[in-house]
């Protein structure tokens, strides 16, 4: 199992295809960021509040996440090479190799969307003649961030496997939590909090704006999402290979 996971690693950090999953990584919080533009005003904010809001747009992560999760599956599908690699290494060690290498590639990329994001508030601060101050909610958010990357990678994963189709995936982990689950947090909170993405932006920003859940509820309902997609796409695929 370990090299088979090792090898999925290797596999998902090689070659250019991976620029797009580096790419949508950096993309989302950004998204997030610049539909808000109140955020960019802190003139007279005290300077870890200041730094706390700009450090918020992190807890969309996971949502880059689900698709590096899903991006090791869906492209071998893409590309055909997914039987050989069922009868090289058997679905088993293909399945859970997948999710285990998805979820480290994940967490370490959004480590690094972290330290880059950081830098720029730093720089994005010292322009409004304020400093970076990482109060505990800061640390709460990249804490929570990284929970709900490695999360996003299962479901993200398991979606993969469900659809065995690259846009189709991309369409159901990207489109849907930029648009539907946004267009529903504005018109329905009290049910867009129990989508997937949110609940996982709400590990990051508990109770964000009223509208999130709090980090008990939204851990049990981001749980829920993964574990039941991974049982659902293992149960599909195991009996499409057997």
């Amino acid at each position: 199992m370990r090299r088979a996971i090792r090898s999925e690693v290797l596999r998902a950090v090689s070659g250019l295809s991976i620029l797009p999953v580096y790419f949508i990584a950096l993309l989302m919080p950004l998204f997030v960021l610049f539909s808000d533009g109140s955020r960019f005003d802190v003139a007279g904010v005290e300077a870890g509040a200041a730094t706390t809001r700009l450090l918020e747009p992190l807890a969309w992560s996971a949502i880059a996440a689900a698709f590096a999760g899903a991006y090791g599956v869906t492209r071998e599908y893409y590309y055909g090479s997914m039987d050989r690699t069922l009868t090289g290494v058997g679905f088993r060690r293909a399945f859970t190799g997948k999710l285990v290498a998805g979820a480290f590639v994940a967490s370490a990329l959004s480590v690094c969307i972290f330290v880059l994001w950081t830098v720029g508030v730093h720089f994005l601060l010292a322009q409004n003649g304020l400093s970076l101050v990482l109060t505990q909610d800061a640390w709460q958010i990249y804490a929570g961030a990284l929970l709900g990357s490695v999360l996003g990678s299962l479901v993200g994963g398991a979606i993969g496997w469900i659809t065995r189709n690259y846009y189709v995936t991309a369409a159901l982990v990207l489109a849907i939590p930029m648009a539907v689950e946004f267009a529903l947090l504005r018109n329905a909170p009290e049910l867009a909090r129990f989508s997937p993405g949110l609940a996982l932006a709400a590990l990051s920003v508990p109770g964000y704006q009223d509208q999130l859940l709090e980090f008990i509820p939204a851990l049990a309902v981001a749980l829920a999402w993964a574990v039941g997609l991974v049982a659902l796409a293992w149960y599909r695929r195991r009996r499409a290979v057997s």
